[in-house]
């Protein structure tokens, strides 16, 4: 089962939506000391929650506030960043990149 976020991430694999449904405070320290360190931010375990990027209910704060393919995607009106005319559009692309499993998806999704 997949649950896919505008970008074609699989939200089910995402471990800030695991935490949360599980209410596991060692993932959410985990997943925080992880993302701070691959991102180069500061990310309080506190902040690791999320029910999914289309999905009712709280959201990661990046995810949330800072997604711009999201916010994008919202504002278009789609289901999913495959269904837009630009797709993939630049900033997909360089995603795409480090999330290769993110393209898979999407290009599923589109047929």
């Amino acid at each position: 089962m997949k649950m896919i976020a505008f970008c074609g991430l699989d939200c089910f694999e995402c471990p800030a939506r695991t935490a949360f449904l599980n209410d596991d405070d060692l993932l959410r320290e985990k997943t925080a000391a992880e993302w701070s360190k691959l991102f180069g931010v500061d990310i309080k375990a506190e902040q690791i929650n999320c029910t999914g990027c289309t999905a009712d209910g709280i959201k990661f704060p990046h995810c949330e506030h800072g997604c711009t393919m999201r916010k994008c995607a919202i504002e278009k009106g789609l289901e999913h960043c495959g269904l837009c005319s630009d797709y993939p559009c630049d900033e997909l692309s360089a995603f795409f990149v480090h999330a290769p499993e993110a393209k898979v998806n999407l290009d599923v999704l589109t047929g």
